[in-house]
């Protein structure tokens, strides 16, 4: 997995990284709101959490929410 960044420039997503042909990728488009500044170490561990999730050892979206319910009853 890497990570790239890139402009539009009249309609196609410009970047100088290189991919092969047939890569699956992935955009996300910045809005107004100020960008997420994370250290390398915090890359990496996000980096990290969407590999376990691809190799299908993420949390389904039921049980974040009663892990989240069980945290702020805790409280």
């Amino acid at each position: 997995m890497k990570i790239v960044e890139g402009r539009v420039v009249k309609g196609t997503i410009v970047t100088g990284a290189r991919f092969r042909e047939g890569a699956h990728v992935t955009v996300i488009q910045h809005d107004d709101r100020p960008p997420v500044k994370l250290s390398r170490e915090e890359e990496a561990d996000v980096l990290a959490g969407v590999c376990e999730i691809e190799e299908g050892k993420g949390l389904p979206v039921e049980g974040l929410r009663a892990k989240l319910r069980q945290d702020r009853s805790a409280r």
